[in-house]
């Protein structure tokens, strides 16, 4: 029985996960004049939306969508003004959806992807991220 209601209310956050990235637009990048501009929050949890099994350790590693969506997403990451959003985007992400965050830490390096940004909760999202850096 505890089983099942588990899985009923880890459905229902991704469903209501799902509903609130779908209100806010799909898109990954927001376009100004026809060309990228930047990725935006929901469009990045949307794009990690495949990676919501391992990061709450529902499974026991990530999927190949899960890492081609990293790899995506870190490719689109290109400035620090956009790794900072992203920054300030995933840290109340990680609370609401719960994940665990040695498996965020872990999901870059067990997808072949060096971010060039630690994964870190306590991270301060307001500091610079230089682009020469890298962390795995």
């Amino acid at each position: 029985m505890k089983t099942s209601v588990n899985s009923r209310l880890n459905g229902t956050a991704t469903v209501a996960f799902m509903l609130a990235l779908m209100m806010m637009g799909s898109s990954t990048s927001t376009l100004v004049n026809g060309q990228a501009a930047g990725v935006t929050c929901p469009g990045a949890l949307l794009q990690l939306l495949p990676c919501l099994p391992f990061l709450t350790k529902q499974a026991p590693s990530p999927s190949t969508q899960c890492c081609s969506n990293v790899k995506l997403l870190n490719d689109e990451a290109n400035t620090a003004a956009i790794r900072q959003q992203l920054c300030k985007c995933f840290k109340p992400a990680i609370i609401t959806y719960r994940v665990d965050p040695p498996v965020a830490k872990a999901l870059p390096s067990l997808c072949g992807v060096n971010v060039p940004v630690p994964i870190d909760p306590n991270i301060d999202c307001n500091k610079d991220f230089n682009l020469g850096l890298k962390y795995g």
